[in-house]
């Protein structure tokens, strides 16, 4: 028979079975109202602890940079071009389990990794790396909005400015306006950011004898090389000071983005 409450009464039951039965239907109740009220609540949660793999130290860096706490990098901070890493087997593992994978698109080898473990595109996020401090910032922030992190992401770029106007600051008092530059093509948008006048490029491609003829004729009196993969050393001589920068974090006792930052403006003679 059953109760006026609908709880069905088992011959023979006592009290505590029938306390168990209303709580198992409690339990119930409980469970739809967090279900159609708390769902989207519980994904935001599930997001912030999200198990990332970067494909390198650079986009990695700015994962960290978001808020990310559980997060993987797979090519090793060590090799001097990060790009031109080829994934490991175990690698397969890493991205079979993570909710998230991030990279930058020039990465083959996260394209093949990506069909090796059968990642869907939903679970892929697509940045644009620079060291321009504004772009910087849009793909940090880019991370937090998917991670849920924008109060991290908030603190993080009020630090960024504060060096960013340090960086213009010294820019500015070494009048790097008046020192016409060569600049490889990865490190042409910082050395423009700085103000710094750029009246040649090279790079990504070795140089021809055609291009270096038509670059020194522009007159450069500084030469910015791209430390990880160099074209510039053509150009050395000649009374021209020439000095490497570094994208990726990771060597010369970088780890950071801010890391990173300080140390091309100390081979710019700015700090």
């Amino acid at each position: 028979m059953k109760t006026s409450n609908g709880f069905a009464l088992v011959p023979g039951a006592g009290y505590s079975d029938r306390r168990r039965q209303c709580g198992r239907y409690v339990l119930a109740l409980l469970m739809v109202v967090l279900l159609s009220t708390g769902f989207a609540a519980g994904e935001a949660a599930a997001t912030e602890n999200a198990r990332l793999v970067a494909s390198t130290a650079w986009v990695g860096a700015m994962a960290e940079a978001a808020g990310a706490e559980d997060l993987r990098v797979l090519a090793p901070a060590e090799l001097r071009h990060p790009p031109e890493y080829d994934f490991a087997p175990r690698d397969v593992g890493f991205a079979a389990e993570a909710d998230l994978l991030i990279w930058a698109g020039y990465e083959d080898f996260m394209e093949n990794l990506f069909e090796a473990a059968d990642i869907s595109d939903d679970r892929t996020l697509l940045i644009r790396t620079s060291n321009v401090p504004p772009l910087m910032a849009e793909a940090v922030e880019t991370i937090a909005v998917e991670l849920g992190t924008e109060d991290q992401f908030r603190r993080w770029k009020s630090e960024l400015d504060q060096l960013a106007d340090e960086l213009l600051s010294a820019a500015d008092a070494a009048g790097v306006a008046d020192t016409p530059v060569a600049v490889h093509f990865h490190q042409r948008g910082f050395a423009e950011w700085l103000g710094f006048e750029v009246v040649a490029e090279f790079g990504p491609a070795e140089m021809t004898p055609g291009e270096l003829a038509s670059i020194l004729a522009e007159g450069p009196e500084l030469i910015i090389d791209n430390w990880h993969i160099p074209h510039g050393q053509p150009l050395r001589g000649g009374g021209r000071r020439y000095t490497t920068l570094i994208n990726f974090p990771g060597s010369h006792g970088t780890a950071s983005l801010f890391d990173v930052l300080r140390y091309n403006a100390e081979q710019l003679e700015l700090f």
